[in-house]
């Protein structure tokens, strides 16, 4: 009997240290139909709908954004914010970029990747031979894109660009270097080693001590800078000239600063990205004179939080609203709020394989393959991550199950009425429906989407 139970143990698939269910890792279902259905707002009516599809090869299927015609009419920056990694999100953000380019014309969309990629990604979208955009995404964006949905978004403007080349969409990256080293490596050194009569060993010496966060590279790359401007020198591209690696120098400087100030990196990276936004060297040139988009995370994205004198910079969209000359109140911002995820195609796609990812990104993934591979968790299916399920979700679920799968919209007659059947309720209800209140209020419109699977990570081909 004994030598029954070892062999058992030896062979049978599994681990006794293993969490044995979805609470070990953190992870719940969300509601069936059924269950959503039963909440104690089921009675209120006159909720709107987003669809969750992505936008199409002629820019049409926009129906159900058309309150967007007078967002773009009577606004100079439009804000999307979101909570990241969710596919649904990216599909309803696509729409909400060409819809708003549909109505009126914002010929700069801002995005918060590295400001270094800027250049590559316009040189991508403004090609027009299919052939000719394929070899230079393989050569040079397949390493600096994190997503499959990136790749398809930025398909989506060079198919926009070439359809309406009077309605030209620009790509402006604002954030810092956080692949400095990359950038390092791949862009910058490769520019340098173009001088005439250089000594490689010299710039080899310089690069190392970049890649080591050391102040001197700052000061040993002068000289080179010097030599590069009287040469007017050109890199492998036209795009990759002197004026551009001065700002990327720049950036990684910036970069190390807020990497070296512990909980406060945020405040040089808002600083830095205020900066920009009003800088012609940058982007100060549209903000100034022109309609422009911006997407981003979510805290990013608010307009309606006034910070005080001297701290909106840290919303970008509230310095805009309340604080820069040029946008002030002329500004509307769309909040894209993710509630739950479903594995999907990340279930057999090892990260090891992919490029970067972010912390928070592969957390997620990780605990989610972690459950999959230990059969407790189905791909197809969405789950909670956060600590949901409540009154107030079970509402958002049952109204999106309700309209055909799709993104929530809650007018504010509507909120109304929530808050008046609240009331009556428990304080745990009251607390929670206090404080999505108090969050949609930071917007203009706030978008719930109840499920999505995750967004795909680019697989590393080199």
């Amino acid at each position: 009997m004994y030598r029954i139970i070892i062999l058992i143990l030896l062979f049978f698939p599994f681990n006794l240290s293993q969490a044995q269910s979805l609470k070990d890792h953190g992870i719940s279902k969300t509601y069936t139909e059924s269950e959503a259905q039963k909440n104690n707002f089921k009675s209120i009516n006159g909720i709107e709908s987003v669809d969750f599809n992505d936008i199409n090869r002629d820019f049409s299927n926009i129906q159900d954004l058309y309150w967007l015609k007078q967002v773009a009419k009577n606004n100079n920056v439009v804000l999307i914010g979101e909570t990241h990694y969710s596919k649904n999100i990216e599909n309803i953000k696509n729409r909400i970029i060409f819809t708003l380019n549909n109505f009126d014309y914002f010929p700069l969309l801002v995005t918060e990747r590295e400001y270094s990629k800027t250049p590559y990604l316009n040189y991508y979208i403004n090609l027009k031979n299919g052939n000719d955009a394929k070899i230079f995404f393989k050569k040079e964006l397949s390493t600096k894109l994190n997503t499959v949905e990136d790749s398809i978004f930025l398909e989506h403007i060079r198919n926009w660009n070439t359809k309406y080349p009077e309605k030209k969409i620009k790509l402006g990256c604002i954030d810092l270097e956080w692949s400095w080293d990359n950038v390092m490596e791949n862009v910058l050194k490769p520019y340098f080693l173009k001088l005439n009569t250089v000594d490689k060993s010299e710039i080899e010496e310089i690069f190392e001590l970049g890649l080591n966060q050391s102040d001197d590279f700052f000061l040993k790359i002068e000289p080179l800078i010097k030599k590069a401007e009287k040469q007017n020198l050109i890199g492998e591209y036209a795009f990759i000239n002197i004026e551009y690696v001065k700002n990327v120098i720049e950036s990684i400087s910036i970069t190390f600063k807020a990497m070296s100030q512990g909980d406060w990196w945020m405040y040089f990276r808002q600083k830095e990205i205020v900066k920009r936004i009003n800088d012609k060297k940058y982007f100060g040139e549209y903000f100034k004179n022109q309609k422009v988009i911006m997407y981003g995370g979510g805290e990013h994205m608010k307009s309606k939080h006034y910070y005080g004198i001297g701290d909106n910079f840290i919303s970008e969209g509230c310095y805009l609203n309340f604080d820069n000359e040029s946008t002030k109140g002329k500004v509307y911002s769309i909040m894209l709020n993710g509630i739950s995820f479903s594995l999907g195609k990340m279930k057999d796609i090892s990260l090891d394989n992919c490029i970067d990812q972010g912390t928070q990104y592969v957390k997620i993934v990780s605990r989610m393959q972690k459950a999959y591979k230990e059969g407790l968790l189905d791909s197809n299916e969405n789950y909670f991550l956060y600590g949901f399920r409540n009154e107030f979700e079970k509402f958002i679920f049952s109204k999106s199950y309700q309209y055909k799968n799709s993104g929530i919209i809650i007018p504010q007659e509507c909120w109304n009425k929530i808050t008046k059947i609240t009331n009556q309720l428990d304080s745990d209800i009251q607390s929670t429906i206090e404080w999505e209140n108090k969050t949609r209020n930071d917007y203009n419109k706030y978008i719930y989407i109840p499920y999505s699977p995750l967004t795909i990570a680019s697989k590393n081909v080199r």
